[in-house]
């Protein structure tokens, strides 16, 4: 922790009364919350000519990989992005899991895009539907069934245990009360199709240190008649999120957050009104986050409305790279975000599979979703 210094042209508080003619950059540690200075530049960082490296921004349409399950109802999701700590996938299955998945690797979270369905596991049988969270911990018995419909799930398996940021002094309600979190039950009424096999058996699919093993049962492995404790999947609808909002400032992105997986961030932009002061910056500074790699997806309205970028459209951009609003976004501010946005910060370099380049935008740092 420094003394704060100043040197030239600033303005006293970030992000509003930027002096004419220049434009901030945020040089922050630990995303948003550690030491920080504001740069105040003569030309935006962003306008670069071109990008060469590994730091390049990626992108990509979620929505167009070619997931295995779409067509292989025993596959798994498909891996498009891994780190040491994590891993992303896609998943588009059409038909109900033929067998019961344990991960023992780690925690699972699922955000489902599009599409309804029910997830069953020993807990009891939860139904969910577009945008929405579910978690499921760590050697949990559970099969997907979904409805003949369109369905897309962004995968996300964490080593560390997903668990709800403190609040500190935002108290016990925002952005969401805990009361609305639903957890399996087991007189839920929903009927799924059976995972018995042909032979009169049920299958239990493990995954330990990545390798996959199977336990045959002669009987439903989720005949569980009761259970209590404080362990169990749940589900979080993203309509349920009370987003922060600041009249005078861009509140940061960590102000958003809503799970986190040791020093790892899963971070939802609800719709919510944008500033409306004078002297406010209208749009996120630009910034070199130097700490996270970060995947940042456009999710959509969530009522099929058209606003923005369209669901699925994801930028992966490197710690160290220069991104933030372009000047367009600045001249021509929102009064609303109208969309959801899911933002996947990660301590570790995130490297891309080949599932990942096969459908990847071409010279992405030029793209007009990443640009403005």
């Amino acid at each position: 922790m420094f003394a704060k210094h100043v040197q030239g042209r600033i303005s006293h508080q970030a992000h509003a009364q930027v002096p004419q003619g220049t434009f901030e950059e945020h040089h922050g540690r630990q995303g948003f919350e550690g030491d920080v200075s504001q740069l105040y530049h003569a030309h935006p960082t962003t306008d670069w000519l071109r990008v060469e490296g590994p730091i390049r921004p990626r992108g990509i349409r979620l929505t167009d990989v070619p997931a295995a399950d779409e067509h292989d109802e025993r596959a798994l999701p498909t891996p498009l992005m891994f780190n040491e700590d994590i891993t992303v996938s896609v998943s588009k299955r059409s038909a109900p899991m033929p067998y019961y998945f344990r991960n023992t690797d780690g925690d699972t979270l699922l955000l489902v895009q599009s599409g309804s369905g029910a997830l069953v596991t020993d807990y009891g049988t939860l139904a969910y539907g577009p945008l929405e969270y579910l978690v499921i911990p760590k050697g949990t018995n559970y099969r997907i069934a979904p409805e003949a419909e369109r369905h897309i799930t962004y995968v996300v398996e964490t080593r560390e245990p997903i668990t709800l940021p403190e609040r500190g002094l935002l108290g016990h309600f925002l952005p969401f009360d805990r009361g609305v979190l639903d957890v399996p039950r087991l007189d839920a009424g929903i009927t799924v199709p059976s995972a018995q096999n042909p032979a009169g058996e049920w299958e239990v699919l493990v995954q330990r240190a990545g390798e996959l093993s199977s336990i045959f049962y002669a009987f439903d492995p989720a005949d569980v008649e009761g259970w209590t404790g404080t362990l169990a999947p749940f589900r979080l609808r993203l309509a349920d999120l009370r987003p922060l909002a600041c009249e005078r400032l861009e509140m940061p992105p960590v102000a958003h957050a809503t799970f986190q997986a040791g020093q790892n961030w899963f971070v939802t932009m609800a719709p919510r009104p944008t500033q409306t002061a004078d002297d406010a910056d209208m749009a996120q500074p630009a910034h070199r986050n130097v700490d996270y790699d970060e995947l940042f997806v456009f999710l959509g309205t969530g009522d099929g409305g058209q606003a923005g970028p369209p669901a699925g459209l994801a930028s992966v951009t490197p710690a160290g790279m220069n991104h933030g609003p372009d000047q367009v976004r600045h001249a021509s501010p929102r009064t609303r975000l109208p969309f959801y946005v899911w933002n996947v910060d990660t301590v570790r370099p995130l490297r891309c599979t080949e599932a990942f380049e096969a459908v990847e935008i071409p010279d992405f740092a030029r793209h007009e979703s990443y640009r403005g």
